[in-house]
C-alpha cells in the first residue's frame, strides 16, 4: 500500500523536531492508523481511496502529534502539509492549462469526474445545480473527509481539506472562476462548489 503524503510529512517532522522520540512517535502513528483502518475496513473501494490517501493519516498523524504539541500547533503542522500538497497540484495544473483551449473542456471534465471520484459510493451526496460544459455547480451535502473528522473528534481537521481545494482549483486560469462561498467542514449546510468559463470580452468591430 503507498504511503500518504500526510504519513511521510508527519515522519519527516517527528525525525527532525523530536529525533529522541522520533521512533516512539512513528510507532504510534502506525498503530492509531492501523485501528483506524480496522475500523473502517467494511467501506467500499472509492471510500478507501479517499480514507487511505488522506482522512485517516491525518488523523493518526493529528492525535499523534499531540503527544508532544500544544493542538494549535499540531493542527497548523497538518494544515502546512495538505497545503503544501494542494499547491504542488495547482502548480501541475497550470502547467497544463498552458496547453491551447485546454481550460475550455475544464468544467465538463468537473462534471464528468466528480460523480465518478466524489460519488456516493466514496460517501459523497450531492445536488447539481448546473453541470454543463461551461458550468459546475454542485452543492456537496455529504463529505466523508467532513463525517470522519467529526467522528473521531476532530471536526477542525477538515479544514485543512477544505482549504486546500481553493488553493488548489482558485486561479488555474484567467478564463476559469472558482468559486465557493460555504463548507460542511466550516459548520455550513453544505460546500456550494462552481467552477465555470468566463465568457472572453467581446471583440469591438
Amino acid at each position: 500500500m503507498k504511503e500518504s503524503y500526510l504519513a511521510a510529512d508527519f515522519k519527516k517532522t517527528v525525525s527532525r523536531q523530536f529525533p529522541q522520540r522520533a521512533k516512539e512517535l512513528e510507532s504510534a502513528f502506525e498503530a492509531r492508523l492501523q485501528e483506524l483502518r480496522r475500523e473502517n475496513a467494511g467501506a467500499s473501494k472509492e471510500k478507501q481511496r479517499h480514507l487511505e490517501s488522506q482522512i485517516l493519516p491525518g488523523i493518526a498523524a493529528y492525535e499523534t502529534l499531540q503527544k508532544v504539541l500544544p493542538q494549535e500547533q499540531a493542527l497548523q503542522l497538518l494544515h502546512g502539509y495538505v497545503e503544501q500538497r494542494a499547491w504542488k497540484l495547482k502548480k501541475m495544473i497550470r502547467a497544463l492549462m498552458r496547453l491551447p483551449g485546454l481550460y475550455r473542456k475544464v468544467p465538463g471534465i468537473f462534471c464528468r469526474q466528480t460523480p465518478k471520484l466524489f460519488g456516493e459510493t466514496a460517501g459523497f451526496a450531492a445536488v447539481e445545480r448546473q453541470t454543463t460544459d461551461a458550468v459546475w455547480q454542485i452543492d456537496m451535502t455529504r463529505c466523508p473527509y467532513h463525517e470522519a473528522c467529526r467522528q473521531y473528534g476532530c471536526p477542525e481537521l477538515c479544514h485543512c481539506f477544505c482549504d486546500s481545494d481553493d488553493i488548489t482549483y482558485d486561479g488555474m486560469h484567467p478564463r476559469l472562476l472558482w468559486h465557493r462561498t460555504k463548507t460542511l467542514g466550516r459548520g455550513d449546510d453544505c460546500c456550494d462548489f462552481c467552477l465555470k468559463l468566463i465568457p472572453e470580452p467581446r471583440k469591438r468591430p
